[in-house]
């Protein structure tokens, strides 16, 4: 549950209007306080490429973090808006990536009739358009890992625009650039993506390109990944379905084709199960043609206290290094990884 915030206009709205000397600088903004709290108990095979470690892992289902975000009606149908946004490590207290103040997102913005503009940290367009068409969502044990390149899931410096639902359909794009003088392309991102959602059928596609950057004289701004991705979801109520595929080509990550499909089933109110199989395809031998397989249940103790059990199978062969993990880096030069864990989840 979320806890809100009323601040009044003597306090901060006005001091913006000391800045902006406007009368509707003192309008009320609401603010929100929210987040979520994950860890469990995790067992890994290979968890160094060759033995196998018991360990409390920080999140199996939801990303430990916490945010700020805010609105104010601005009139005639028209909200600003912001969002601050910080991962952390629930296990030892430490920041999901140190040196960010809000790795998992800091943006303004704008939304009205003609959709939303945000400026600055936000989640890509991919990111946006592939997480519901996996069946565990954002979990940890799930084909994001498989699908969205690390640096492909929060993009800097970004102005994203989403555009209002007509008739079942919507857009996303997005554009970003890291401002480097005389080189517009370094760091470039640019995406859209389109999606349908229908009363059981939704179906997504996204194009998602991204540049190199410069860094310590080394210009890799030449260089590409893109990225396009066709999914597919469909409710039979209680179980919802999902169909995937995606091509990976470019310089900066490995040429790969990955195929996904999987099933969610709501058992009861409180109890779900899940799994699904992501198969990836590539001719880069440190990636190969391994196997991601995932079974997961939850049970909701209420609308903010869930605990899940997580189980997963990473198939290697050759030199392949997929993991049950997301974004694992281990090297596991063609071993098999086993996973489970076991844990709580808790949104606020």
């Amino acid at each position: 549950m979320k806890m809100k915030y009323q601040l009044a206009a003597a306090s901060m709205a006005c001091i913006g209007m000391a800045v902006v000397d406007s009368p509707s600088a003192c309008a009320q903004s609401n603010i929100t306080l929210y987040g979520w709290t994950d860890a469990g108990i995790e067992y890994l095979s290979n968890a160094d490429g060759k033995h196998s470690a018991v360990r409390l892992q920080n999140y199996g289902i939801l990303p430990s973090e916490f945010g700020l975000t805010g609105t104010e009606d601005l009139g005639g149908g028209l909200k600003a808006l912001f969002t601050l946004q910080q991962g952390f490590n629930l296990n030892d207290g430490t920041s999901t990536v140190p040196g960010y103040a809000f790795f998992r997102g800091a943006y303004v913005g704008l939304s009205g009739s003609f959709g939303t503009v945000t400026l600055g940290r936000q989640f890509s367009v991919l990111f946006d358009k592939t997480l519901f068409y996996d069946p565990f969502l954002y979990a940890s044990y799930s084909g994001q890992g498989v699908l969205i390149p690390l640096e492909g899931n929060f993009i800097d410096n970004a102005i994203k625009y989403k555009s209002p639902v007509v008739a079942g359909f919507n857009g996303e794009a997005l554009v970003s650039t890291s401002g480097i003088a005389g080189n517009t392309r370094a760091g470039r991102v640019l995406e859209a993506g389109g999606e349908y959602v229908g009363a059981s059928l939704g179906v997504s596609a996204v194009y998602h390109q991204q540049h190199g950057t410069v860094a310590a004289g080394v210009d890799m701004s030449a260089q590409q990944t893109t990225i396009g991705t066709l999914a597919v979801r469909y409710a039979f109520d209680p179980v919802t379905v999902y169909l995937g595929g995606e091509r990976q080509t470019g310089d900066l990550e490995p040429v790969k084709t990955v195929y996904w499909a999987g099933a969610r089933y709501q058992i009861t109110a409180a109890v779900a199960l899940a799994g699904g199989v992501w198969h990836t395809q590539s001719h880069v031998a440190s990636v190969g043609h391994p196997t991601l397989f995932v079974l997961s249940t939850t049970y909701a103790f209420s609308r903010r206290t869930t605990v899940y059990l997580n189980l997963g199978y990473a198939r290697n062969s050759g030199s392949s290094s997929q993991t049950v993990y997301e974004y694992d880096p281990t090297p596991l030069n063609g071993a098999s990884q086993r996973g489970a864990m076991l844990g709580i989840s808790h949104v606020f």
